[in-house]
């Protein structure tokens, strides 16, 4: 018969060895999230950014849930109308699905089409016009509905 004193020293020592194991081939896995999917999404309706005689849109479909590395994926639309300027208070990727637009951030100006990417730094100011309409697929580092 084990003495409480002997079955301490084991049971540490179980725990010891579990901990052991798990340092040695990585921390222990937790079960996977499930993925998330969303049929259809270019299709959706997008929302007016609001700004005054500018038809850009803006519709948030998808965010992590980390506050620590937000992130937030969406769609935005350009129709011809006077340009959008905006600020950029973080980093955003964007990817042209549809049509074009001109991109220009002051001291570059491009026009992405259909499969390009273009990427836009904290702190950078960028304005975009359109000849006819452009969708893009975006990514950005901020929480939903924050931009």
């Amino acid at each position: 018969m084990l003495d409480r004193k002997r079955l301490g020293f084991l049971a540490g020592a179980g725990l010891f060895a579990i901990v052991a194991a798990a340092s040695a081939y990585g921390e222990a896995k937790a079960p996977s999230k499930e993925l998330t999917y969303i049929k259809n999404a270019q299709g959706m309706q997008i929302k007016s950014m609001g700004t005054p005689n500018v038809d850009a849109f803006l519709q948030d479909i998808i965010s992590s849930d980390d506050p620590k590395a937000p992130l937030t994926c969406g769609l935005f639309r350009l129709e011809k109308s006077a340009p959008l300027t905006y600020d950029y208070t973080y980093d955003e990727a964007k990817i042209i699905l549809e049509g074009s637009m001109t991109v220009s951030d002051g001291k570059n100006t491009v026009t992405a089409t259909k499969g390009d990417v273009l990427f836009f730094p904290k702190g950078s100011t960028i304005t975009f016009t359109t000849e006819k309409e452009g969708l893009g697929f975006i990514c950005g580092q901020r929480a939903r509905d924050n931009s």
